[in-house]
């Protein structure tokens, strides 16, 4: 595998990864928080050739119009063209990203919408792993380039096994690299939860869900109207978010119904 080539990604997350290295850091540092934020919507072990039209769609309509929105379905279009492009799929699953469909759709998705999710949550431990592991492949690359330099010092590359080796092992050190800056950039520090046990939601306290389909973690305080901010998880325990969260428990699985679809979600730590 030459440096230019990009291995058949084995689900959505690592295509994202992918596509992601192949960017110039300008161009990278603009379009990751869109596609990451889509890739843990729809959840990112999902395997890229099985996208989904109609959930695509409801991505789309879930998102904010005007110049915001339409830069993020750019953006994704623009992923997903490279992977039909590159073979990853039969067919450009952009062409399902088109604008809000209808009204009463809109509605609907707007009933439940999460808070922006763009950045990528690591616990302490986990991010001082990722150092490690990025730092350990800064030193290997260097002997990596090391070994290529040995290895050309023989003029004859065509059949020099040892040279096409290395090259091909510095191809694959630099795209995990590339990855590992990226998620690490966008990432951000969670903070040390102090679970309430036995505890039931109420006003003022701040509630961890998952959401049982696509495994993505967001958290909610519940707050008087006056102080509702939903961009920050401020929510009010009148909302249908809210309504579905209070009085219940960690541990307990909850639904927030909406006219087109049903969300489910598990507490998971009420503070």
């Amino acid at each position: 595998m030459t440096p230019n080539e990009i291995q058949l990604p084995s689900n959505l997350a690592d295509a994202a990864v992918a596509y992601l290295g192949t960017l110039s850091p300008a161009k990278r540092d603009a379009v990751t928080p869109a596609i990451m934020n889509f890739v843990r919507w729809y959840g990112g072990g999902n395997q890229i050739e099985n996208l989904s039209p109609p959930k695509l769609g409801e991505y789309a309509d879930g998102q904010p119009s005007g110049a915001d929105g339409g830069e993020r379905m750019k953006a994704l279009r623009e992923f997903l063209g490279f992977a039909a492009k590159k073979g990853w799929t039969e067919t450009n699953y952009g062409i399902h990203l088109k604008a809000k469909k209808s009204p009463s759709r809109l509605k609907a998705a707007a009933a439940v919408r999460l808070p922006e999710v763009e950045r990528l949550v690591l616990t302490p431990e986990k991010q001082t792993a990722m150092q490690q592991e990025l730092s350990g492949l800064k030193e290997r690359r260097f002997h990596v380039i090391e070994d290529i330099k040995r290895a050309a010092a023989d003029k004859d590359l065509k059949e020099n096994a040892p040279y096409h080796a290395a090259r091909e092992e510095k191809a694959k050190i630099d795209g995990k690299i590339k990855e590992l800056e990226t998620l690490l950039k966008h990432a951000v520090i969670s903070e040390q939860k102090e679970c309430l046990a036995g505890a039931t939601a109420e006003l003022g306290h701040k509630v961890t869900l998952r959401d049982q389909k696509t495994g993505v973690v967001t958290v909610y305080t519940l707050v008087t109207t006056r102080e509702v901010n939903p961009k920050t998880g401020r929510i009010s325990p009148a909302s249908p978010i809210g309504k579905a969260i209070i009085g219940h428990s960690a541990g307990e699985i909850i639904e927030v119904v909406a006219p087109a679809f049903v969300h489910r979600f598990t507490i998971e730590c009420i503070e």
